[in-house]
C-alpha cells in the first residue's frame, strides 16, 4: 500500500455532500468519487485531483496526505501516522493529526507543512519525552 493518500470523504463530509453532489459539481461519474474514497483506484490524475479540489474549495495539495512516515531518530526508526480518524474533536482547519506509533504522542498538521517538517516537529517532541 502506498504512503499516499486521497483525502477525499472527511473533506465532502465537512462541507455537507454526498458522494452523488460531489460527482455532479466535478462533471464525473459518482463511481469515480466513491473509488478514490475507498483507495480502490491506482491513480488519480492530476486533473481529477484539481476538479475534486476545485467542487470542495480547498487546494489540491490539502487533498494529498502521507498515512505512514517512517524516519530515523538517535538510531532508532519510527513511524507517523495519521490519527485523525482516532482522535475526538479535531480543531477546525486541522486536516491531519499525527500520532508517533508506541510512543503516545499526537500532533495536528500546520497549513502547508511538507514532510520534511512534520518529521522535524515529531524529532522535537521525541527529544522532549524520556524514551525507554
Amino acid at each position: 500500500m502506498s504512503p499516499i493518500q486521497i483525502r477525499l470523504r472527511e473533506l465532502r463530509l465537512a462541507r455537507g455532500l454526498t458522494q452523488v453532489q460531489l460527482a455532479e459539481l466535478c462533471g464525473m461519474p459518482q463511481s469515480t468519487i466513491s473509488r478514490i474514497e475507498s483507495g480502490s483506484t491506482t491513480g488519480v490524475d492530476f486533473e481529477t485531483l484539481d476538479r475534486v479540489a476545485a467542487a470542495l474549495g480547498v487546494h489540491p495539495s490539502e487533498l494529498i496526505v502521507y498515512g505512514k512516515i517512517p524516519f530515523e531518530y538517535r538510531g532508532k526508526t519510527y513511524i507517523l501516522s495519521d490519527v485523525t480518524a482516532e482522535v475526538e474533536n479535531v480543531p477546525a482547519g486541522v486536516t491531519v493529526v499525527w500520532g508517533i506509533q508506541g510512543q503516545g504522542i499526537t500532533f495536528p498538521s500546520e497549513p502547508g507543512e511538507t514532510p520534511g517538517d512534520i518529521i522535524k516537529r515529531a524529532k522535537r517532541l521525541l527529544g522532549k519525552k524520556k524514551l525507554a
